[in-house]
C-alpha cells in the first residue's frame, strides 16, 4: 500500500477497518504482554506511528539490527536512541519479507508529506521533481476543464514569485513523455543484451565519478595527515602543561581547539569513506537495476508504483534556447545508478516547453 502511494495514516484507517490487530494486541493475545485496558478495548486502534516504524523495520530485508538504543548509566534507565552509525548490522539472519528497491522505494515515499484528502491521481511524481535552480520541489497543479492534465513549477517561485527563482514550467504531459521514452529505451537495452547493458551503465558511472572520487582520495589523505599532526600537538600541548611551560587556562582552550578539530576531520574522514565505498558498488548497483528495468520493456504508460521504483528524483532546469530552438533540459537519477543521459551521455531534453519563443507542436 505504501509503494502505491497511501500514506500512513490511510494505512491505518485500512487495517483497522479490516480488524487487523495490532502488533501490541497480538502480543497480548500470545503472551499477555502491554496488558492495558485500551490495547484490550481496542486491538485493531492502528496509529499511523505505528505502521511507519513497520515500513522502516529493517527486519523484513532479513537483517538483525541491534544496539540501536541505551541507556543513560545504571543509575537513569531512560532509554535514549544510538547514532545510526553505531548500530550493529548482521546480513541474512532469517528469509526477507521484501526486496532492497522494494525498501528503499517506500522510505522514500514516507518522507513526503502527503495530505490526508483524496489526491489528484495526474500527480504520480509526487516528491520526484526538484527545481534545477533552487533544488526545492516541484509544486503540482491541476487543470480542471482544461485540455492539459496539470503541471509542475518550481514551489519557492510559486510561493515567493519571480525574486526568488524563476517558474521552470512543465507540463504533466512533456514530462511524462520524456520520462516514458526514456524508461522504454533503457528497458530495451536490459531485454537486447543485459551483460553488454550492464557494461554501458558501468562504464558511465566510472566516467561521470572519475574526477571526483579523485578529488575524495585526495581530501581523505590530507584529513588523515591533519590528524595525525592534531595528535602530536595535542600530546606536545600535555607535555607543555605538565611541566609549566604553560598555563592551565592556555592549555584547556587550545586542546579545546585542536580536539574540535580532529573530531571534525574525522567526521569528513568517515564521510568520504563512504562516498568511495559507492564505487565499489558500482557493477552489483548496475546488474541490480538492469534486473528492475527490464521487466517494463513493454510498458505503455507510466504507473505511480513504476515511477518511485525506478526513479530517485528528476531535475527540471530552466528553459533555454539552443540553435534557435527552445528546450527544456532534464537529468533524470535513476536508483542504483545516478543520472546516466541520454545514449552518447547528453542530457536528456525536453522538445518543447508551454510559453517558448517558437511555436508550440500541435498537442504539446
Amino acid at each position: 500500500m505504501a509503494l502505491e502511494g497511501q500514506t500512513t495514516y490511510a494505512i491505518a484507517g485500512k487495517l483497522e477497518k479490516e480488524q487487523i490487530p495490532t502488533p501490541r494486541a497480538m502480543l497480548l493475545e500470545a503472551y499477555g504482554k502491554f496488558e492495558t485496558p485500551e490495547r484490550a478495548k481496542y486491538p485493531s486502534k492502528w496509529d499511523k506511528n505505528t505502521v511507519r516504524g513497520i515500513l522502516r523495520n529493517p527486519t523484513y530485508l532479513g537483517k538483525l539490527v541491534c544496539q540501536k538504543t541505551q541507556k543513560k548509566s545504571f543509575k537513569d534507565k531512560h532509554v535514549v536512541a544510538r547514532p545510526e552509525e553505531e548500530w550493529i548490522t548482521v546480513e541474512g539472519t532469517h528469509e526477507a519479507l521484501v526486496d532492497q528497491a522494494t525498501f528503499d522505494t517506500v522510505q522514500q515515499r514516507i518522507q513526503v508529506k502527503q495530505p490526508v484528502l483524496a489526491l489528484n491521481p495526474e500527480n504520480k511524481l509526487r516528491g520526484l521533481l526538484f527545481c534545477g535552480g533552487c533544488n526545492t520541489r516541484m509544486a503540482f497543479s491541476s487543470a480542471t476543464g482544461r485540455k492539459i492534465c496539470g503541471h509542475y513549477c518550481c514551489g519557492k517561485h510559486r510561493r515567493y514569485g519571480g525574486k526568488e527563482c524563476s517558474t521552470h514550467y512543465i507540463s504533466v504531459k512533456q514530462i511524462n513523455a520524456v520520462l516514458l521514452e526514456d524508461i522504454q529505451r533503457h528497458a530495451s537495452l536490459a531485454a537486447e543484451d543485459k551483460e553488454k547493458y550492464i557494461a554501458y551503465l558501468t562504464q558511465l558511472s566510472e566516467k561521470e565519478w572519475v574526477g571526483e572520487k579523485a578529488s575524495y582520495i585526495k581530501e581523505a589523505e590530507q584529513c588523515q595527515r591533519r590528524i595525525s599532526e592534531l595528535d602530536i600537538l595535542l600530546k606536545r600541548l600535555y607535555e607543555d602543561n605538565v611541566f609549566g611551560r604553560i598555563s592551565d587556562e592556555r592549555f584547556a582552550s587550545m586542546s579545546a581547539d585542536y580536539e574540535a578539530e580532529s573530531r571534525k576531520l574525522k567526521d569528513r574522514y568517515n564521510e568520504i569513506q563512504s562516498l568511495l565505498a559507492n564505487y565499489a558498488r558500482q557493477s552489483r548497483d548496475a546488474k541490480e537495476f538492469a534486473a528492475l528495468v527490464e521487466q517494463y520493456t513493454n510498458i505503455t504508460e507510466l504507473t505511480e508504483e513504476l515511477l518511485h521504483m525506478l526513479i530517485e528524483k528528476v531535475v527540471v532546469h530552466e528553459k533555454e534556447v539552443i540553435d534557435g530552438e527552445t528546450v527544456m533540459r532534464i537529468d533524470i537519477y535513476y536508483r542504483f545508478i545516478g543520472k546516466v543521459g541520454s545514449e552518447d551521455g547528453e542530457t536528456l531534453k525536453a522538445t518543447k516547453s508551454r510559453r517558448a519563443s517558437v511555436p508550440l507542436a500541435p498537442g504539446a
